[in-house]
């Protein structure tokens, strides 16, 4: 199983700032497809840590105010213990996000910051570098027009750079793309 997490931020580097929230999504086989278990997410809004600096632009990116994080963002160690329960629930997962090289080092600073320990793991999947491989190209254009040409329909995000459906989103992408994997090898 993989686990199609987002996160959004104050800015680019944990610590220096703030994890401002985390959307989570599974990514099963079933019935011999990949799909989004929608019935199993997780999203959770943090408080801000003290003294962690706010870049205005990435602030406006997903609309999540200090304000409104101060006053409802759980305490950072309970929004951990709370996504280590959620994974205990789903027993083995590999975490995947586009990019992965965000993603993942705010979970795990944060992880390791609050608990003491990273529950996710050193490595995240990157699905956009398992995308640029299975089709052969680094270049994101390139890519995208292969996807489509390929029979790849964007999936509908309802809220763009909201954590959980931002996850969702790239959850059905890396559904979509593990499916072709497996068609192509076939």
């Amino acid at each position: 199983m993989m686990l199609s997490i987002d996160v959004e931020a104050s800015g680019p580097f944990p610590g220096l700032h703030s994890l401002c929230s985390i959307g989570a999504v599974p990514v099963v086989e079933r019935d011999g497809r990949f799909v989004v278990d929608e019935t199993r997410t997780f999203y959770v809004e943090l408080a801000p840590l003290p003294g962690a600096a706010d870049v205005p632009e990435a602030m406006a990116v997903h609309g999540l105010t200090r304000a409104h994080l101060e006053a409802n963002g759980l305490d950072p160690h309970d929004a951990m213990s709370k996504l280590a329960a959620y994974l205990k629930t789903l027993g083995g997962v590999r975490t995947a996000s586009w990019p992965s090289s965000f993603d993942h080092p705010y979970v795990g600073w944060y992880a390791q910051r609050f608990l003491g320990r990273n529950p996710i793991g050193h490595s995240g999947f990157d699905i956009a570098s398992f995308a640029m491989g299975l089709f052969r190209t680094t270049d994101r254009r390139v890519l995208a027009e292969a996807m489509r040409e390929a029979g790849y329909r964007a999936p509908h995000n309802p809220h763009p750079h909201h954590a959980l459906h931002d996850a969702i989103e790239q959850g059905k992408t890396l559904a979509w793309l593990l499916g072709h994997a497996r068609a192509s090898s076939s």
